[in-house]
C-alpha cells in the first residue's frame, strides 16, 4: 500500500513540473518572466519625434519570449508569433492619430492584417526577441499637431501564438502586450522671445563729445544688458543664435550707424570683448525653455573727429533663431 501511494505522489510532482515547464513566458528589459497565458505584459517605451520621417517612433525597451520545450521534443518543434485579427488597438488617448505597426523595419498602417510574421522559436533557440513596435504619423496639415503625455496607453497588441505540432500541452493562444509612454512628446512648435518681446532701450545718458573713444577699450560710455530668452510650448533644449540686424556705420565695420555723423554704437560680448557687427550672431544655449546672454553696448566715434553736441538715436533688431 505504501508503494502505491508513493507512485501516485511521484506522478503528481512530475505533472506539476511538466506544467510549469510548458508555460509560455515573456519579459521586458531582462526583468522577471511573465506567464503570457494569464497576464498581459506592460512595456514602458521611449517616444521620439522623427520630423524627417514624419513619425513618432518607439525605442528604449526589449521584449523577449521563451517557449520551454522539453528536451525530448524533436528539433523540428516550432512556436510562431504573428499578428492577430484586429490585434493592434490604439489607446483611447491617441486613437485620433494615424498609426501603424513597425514589424522588423516594415511599416504596416492601421488596421494591421492578420498573419504578419513577428518571430519564430525552435527547440534549439529557447529565447527570442519579440518585435512589438507601433508608430504614429505626425500631422502635416497646418495647425494640427500630435501631443502624447507620459503614462498614456499607446496601444494594445495581441499576437497569435501557434505551433507546428498538435499537443494538449501547447494549445494556440493570444498574448497581450500593453505599450505605455514613458515620456511626453509634442510636435507643436515652440515660440521663443527675447526680453518678453519688449523693446530694449539703451540710454547712454549725458555724453561729453570730447570723451567719446574710438573702441570698446577707450570709450567710457558703455551699457551692459542681459538678454533673457523664454519659450512657450514644448520644452526647448537647444543651441541658439541671436542675429543682430542693423545698418553698419561708414567708419567702422562692426559699429551701428546713428543719427549723428561720425558716431556709432558697438555691440560686444563683455566676457570676451568679441564684437558682434551688423549681420553677426550671438551664440548661446536655451535649457528647459529659458536662457540668457550678457551683452554690452559702447558708444564710439570716428577717429580724428569731434562729434557735434546734441541728442542722437540708433536702432537694430535682435532675432532669436533655433537650429
Amino acid at each position: 500500500m505504501a508503494d502505491i501511494t508513493m507512485k501516485y505522489l511521484t506522478g503528481f510532482i512530475l505533472l506539476l513540473l511538466m506544467q510549469n515547464a510548458y508555460a509560455a513566458h515573456c519579459r521586458v528589459d531582462g526583468g522577471p518572466w511573465v506567464d503570457m497565458k494569464t497576464s498581459p505584459l506592460d512595456v514602458q517605451v521611449d517616444l521620439r519625434l522623427d520630423n524627417s520621417a514624419g513619425k513618432v517612433t518607439m525605442s528604449g525597451y526589449s521584449v523577449q519570449c521563451m517557449h520551454g520545450f522539453p528536451g525530448w521534443y524533436p528539433d523540428s518543434s516550432r512556436q510562431y508569433f504573428s499578428t492577430y485579427p484586429g490585434g493592434f488597438v490604439p489607446g483611447p488617448g491617441v486613437m485620433n492619430y494615424s498609426s501603424g505597426m513597425d514589424i522588423l523595419g516594415a511599416l504596416y498602417p492601421w488596421p494591421v492584417s492578420a498573419g504578419r510574421y513577428l518571430a519564430l522559436h525552435d527547440r534549439m533557440t529557447p529565447v527570442v526577441d519579440l518585435p512589438v513596435k507601433v508608430y504614429f504619423v505626425i500631422p502635416s496639415a497646418p495647425g494640427q499637431f500630435i501631443r502624447i503625455t507620459a503614462g498614456t496607453l499607446l496601444a494594445v497588441v495581441l499576437a497569435n501564438v501557434t505551433y507546428n505540432f498538435d499537443s494538449p500541452d501547447y494549445p494556440a493562444y493570444q498574448l497581450r502586450v500593453n505599450l505605455i509612454a514613458r515620456n511626453s512628446i509634442d510636435s507643436s512648435p515652440s515660440t521663443c522671445v527675447i526680453n518678453n518681446n519688449l523693446p530694449i532701450d539703451i540710454d547712454f545718458g549725458s555724453v561729453d563729445p570730447v570723451a567719446v573713444g574710438t573702441s570698446i577699450f577707450d570709450t567710457p560710455f558703455k551699457k551692459n544688458f542681459r538678454l533673457n530668452y523664454n519659450c512657450e510650448g514644448p520644452a526647448v533644449n537647444s543651441p541658439i543664435a541671436v542675429k543682430w540686424q542693423a545698418i553698419p556705420s561708414a567708419f567702422h565695420p562692426h559699429a551701428v550707424t546713428t543719427s549723428k555723423q561720425n558716431v556709432g554704437v558697438l555691440l560686444f560680448r563683455p566676457d570676451s570683448s568679441a564684437l558682434v557687427g551688423p549681420g553677426g550672431e550671438i551664440r548661446d544655449t536655451i535649457t528647459n525653455s529659458t536662457g540668457s546672454t550678457d551683452v554690452s553696448f559702447a558708444l564710439v566715434k570716428k577717429p580724428d573727429t569731434f562729434p557735434d553736441a546734441g541728442p542722437f538715436t540708433a536702432s537694430g533688431t535682435l532675432t532669436l533663431m533655433l537650429p
